[in-house]
């Protein structure tokens, strides 16, 4: 398949003050078309960061983002916003967590399609065309009289009419890339089943690949072809959506999946702790004061990449504590 996105060591700090704090710490990736790569992780973990640097979407005078990130052949010029312009739209797009957010108030949704179709190097085209294609979108999002949808406000909907207008919108310059940052966290199960159809048809036409952002495991299960698993700006696991969910080898990724809601009276099993703060040092493993399998060398030594196997099904994982018989060393870095 052919590869549309590559990430290397994609580094991002903030500046406070005198002084910078890393938030995203050398995660690397690669997407082909038509695949989807599932990032999960807690809140504040450094998902929606990462994906607002390789957009190029950081405030200059508070992020510092580097890394060698490439769109196909092309390194993506992420630290100039003129420059990111052509690709932004066209052929990365991006549906954000908060839909009243993505908004103008003051202007109504017909004219949010129109600057959307209306961007650098493609052909101009006038209302009358843009709500052509409006309405078409529209319906497909299961969108009753798009017309008089096309003519409200945001003010005038609710959040989860909006969210489908925002995954509309996203949808209608047909992207390369879609970065979709909890896609369905506004809408019911119902819509959320529609809305996974949608973008898996989506994929199949158009050959899209989607970079999925969610705490949905079970939107990620259905999506995604590969995960990845974040803490504390860092990839701890990672590998085909198969085995990782069948053969968790991470403590933190085994957490996460152990404390889901299940269709049962047993009390769901909780992980201790917190995350580490944005401002704090940090040494060895992120997930070392948490960690039920530690031990001390934990607390000094940055992990290095292995290869875990289970059933015959190998992923990456950056743990010096997974067992010796289901492991090969891989080498370091992410």
């Amino acid at each position: 398949m052919t590869e549309i996105l590559k990430v290397e060591d994609l580094q991002i700090r903030f500046i406070g003050g005198k002084k910078d704090f890393s938030v995203v710490n050398g995660i690397s990736f690669a997407l082909n078309r038509g695949e989807t790569l599932g990032i999960i992780g807690e809140s504040g973990s450094g998902k929606s960061i990462s994906c607002m640097g390789i957009l190029g979407l950081l405030a200059r005078d508070k992020w510092r983002v580097y890394g060698d990130i490439r769109f196909g052949e092309n390194p993506l010029p992420y630290n100039d916003n003129r420059a990111m312009r052509p690709y932004r739209g066209r052929h990365l797009a991006l549906i954000i967590q908060n839909p009243l957010s993505a908004f103008n108030q003051m202007i109504p949704i017909a004219a949010h399609f129109y600057e959307t179709l209306n961007v650098p190097n493609v052909p101009p085209q006038n209302m009358e065309q843009v709500r052509h294609q409006a309405r078409e979108i529209l319906a497909r999002m299961r969108i009753r009289d798009p017309d008089a949808v096309l003519d409200s406000y945001a003010f005038q909907l609710s959040g989860g009419m909006l969210q489908r207008i925002m995954i509309a919108l996203a949808l209608v310059m047909k992207p390369d890339i879609l970065i979709a940052d909890e896609p369905t966290t506004a809408l019911d199960l119902t819509v959320q089943h529609e809305i996974i159809t949608i973008l898996q048809e989506m994929q199949e036409k158009q050959g899209t690949a989607i970079l999925l952002i969610s705490h949905d495991l079970g939107v990620i299960a259905h999506l995604a072809s590969t995960i990845a698993v974040i803490y504390a700006g860092e990839f701890v696991e990672k590998g085909k959506a198969e085995a990782l969910l069948e053969c968790p080898a991470h403590p933190y990724t085994q957490g996460l999946f152990a404390s889901r809601p299940k269709f049962s009276k047993e009390r769901l099993p909780i992980m201790e702790g917190q995350p580490p703060r944005l401002f704090s040092e940090r040494r060895g493993c992120a997930f070392y004061p948490r960690c039920k399998s530690r031990e001390d060398s934990c607390m000094t030594s940055r992990p290095s990449a292995v290869s875990a196997f289970s059933g015959g099904k190998e992923h990456e994982t950056w743990c010096s504590r997974t067992a010796p018989s289901s492991v090969g060393h891989i080498g370091d870095g992410q």
